[in-house]
């Protein structure tokens, strides 16, 4: 359907594909976002693993059917379970499948569904855990960039992780500068490309005592990449508390020009968030509006980033010439109440990416849960959680220069749906639990899209 002249450029902002309508609501295909029926994940391994590792999973369509989750290189897991509409579908799986440090494995996860769902993923140990979506194999591709921390203790690396869904993959891994890593005896840096040869559902996974941010991983066929960092504390903490932090990483064809991110207003006191962006191209000019305060710069070679701290509770309304990724990590031992939080990462989605409509969980167990969530100001009062009007005694922040605001929300845990019912508006939000020295965080989704 083509453009009408006199429809606005605000209200075609965003509206990346024509939705689809499933059992009375709208959803998108399956090769357009994080909702999917195949996906491919594996879990990395810190010291601190005393919990099993967890999937949780719901459905965005009225139905009930099968889910099927299995090793498909190992004979560990194979077994069917039920997905219902409205439930949350929890699994437990052994901790032996966390993946340590440099190896090539055999431990991807597959899951497959009859119909869509949406998938999270989690490996919250004791004061040392993270969470987060996992998207599906049609929207895998072949060039990411990796996100991690700077080492500050030399126990504990930055990781990048990769699974092959087709034989005969070859992965090319080109660090940056400053960083180096070890394979079967071979020491490679930034001078020194590895093309590391998989086929399908076999992992790769390299970890260094150095920050790894802007590997970039270019293979000859789509594959499931995730980056963090075993137990890190990013470089903006005054604490000296370590967590990990841990995300699939969205591949280059779908960054975009335009981000708001979000420190989480649900803490009291911290130091906020540490902020990255990446370039996918040389030469990128970046614009950062912080509370009116606009910072231009240029970042001269791809896959390096500009850095920043967003201070509690802010926002910064992100924008660039060339397509950019931005990473949220937030500092150590902030504090909401009687809850401790630490480190973790999360990747906001642009605003050309956020939808009307989403299913999703909180992927964490006996935390308090919570919702931060963007909304352009003329469509807050058509935004329904739960199939209900959100509450209109909740406090709205307004982001300057635009006509977003914001907010947290507590959440129950379970499976949730959040719909934005204006016309011409979508709107997007990260869930997020704390608890005692732990803390995620993670997209509830986003259109993947070029």
């Amino acid at each position: 359907m083509g453009r009408m002249v006199h429809e606005s450029d605000e209200a075609i902002r965003g509206r990346a594909n024509p939705p689809i309508t499933v059992s009375g609501k709208l959803f998108y295909e399956e090769c357009r976002s994080h909702i999917g029926k195949e996906f491919v994940l594996i879990f990395t391994y810190n010291s601190r693993h005393n919990n099993l590792l967890r999937l949780f999973i719901t459905t965005p369509l009225n139905e009930s059917f099968t889910v099927h989750v299995q090793t498909p290189l190992l004979s560990q897991i194979n077994r069917d379970y039920v997905v219902t509409n409205g439930s949350e579908l929890f699994i437990e799986l052994p901790i032996d499948l966390a993946i340590s440090r440099t190896t090539k494995s055999n431990k991807t996860i597959l899951v497959t569904a009859q119909n869509f769902i949406v998938l999270f993923a989690s490996n919250m140990q004791h004061n040392g855990g993270d969470s987060y979506i996992v998207y599906p194999i049609a929207v895998l591709s072949t060039e990411h960039v990796s996100v991690n921390l700077k080492t500050k203790s030399g126990t504990y690396h930055s990781v990048t992780s990769m699974i092959a869904i087709a034989d005969q993959t070859v992965v090319d891994i080109s660090i940056p500068t400053g960083a180096v890593f070890v394979f079967e005896g071979i020491t490679y840096n930034s001078g020194k490309t590895l093309s590391m040869s998989l086929n399908k559902y076999e992992v790769f996974q390299f970890t260094s005592s150095d920050d790894l941010s802007g590997t970039v991983l270019t293979s000859n066929y789509p594959i499931a990449a995730f980056s963090g960092h075993e137990l890190g504390n990013p470089e903006i903490s005054s604490k000296t508390s370590i967590d990990m932090i841990y995300e699939m990483l969205v591949p280059t064809i779908f960054w975009s020009t335009y981000y708001i991110a979000i420190s989480n207003p649900v803490f009291d006191s911290g130091k906020g968030e540490l902020i990255r962006v990446f370039t996918s191209m040389d030469n990128t000019d970046i614009m950062i509006n912080t509370s009116g305060t606009l910072i231009k710069t240029n970042v001269g070679t791809k896959a390096s980033f500009h850095q920043f701290n967003l201070p509690l509770s802010e926002a910064a309304v992100i924008t660039a010439d060339k397509p950019v990724l931005v990473s949220q990590t937030t500092a150590s031992k902030q504090l909401a109440g009687s809850y401790t939080g630490d480190a973790r990462l999360l990747l906001p989605s642009p605003v050309n990416a956020w939808l009307s409509e989403y299913s999703f969980n909180t992927p964490g167990k006996n935390m308090y849960n919570g919702l931060v969530l963007l909304a352009d100001s003329i469509s807050s009062i058509n935004i329904t959680l739960n199939e209900k009007s959100i509450n209109s005694s909740i406090v709205w922040k307004k982001i300057e220069g635009t006509n977003f605001i914001y907010t947290s929300i507590h959440l129950s845990e379970g499976a949730h749906t959040l719909t934005c019912l204006s016309a011409v508006s979508k709107c997007w939000g990260y869930v997020y639990g704390i608890h005692s020295l732990e803390e995620y965080g993670t997209s509830i989704g986003r259109s993947l899209s070029q």
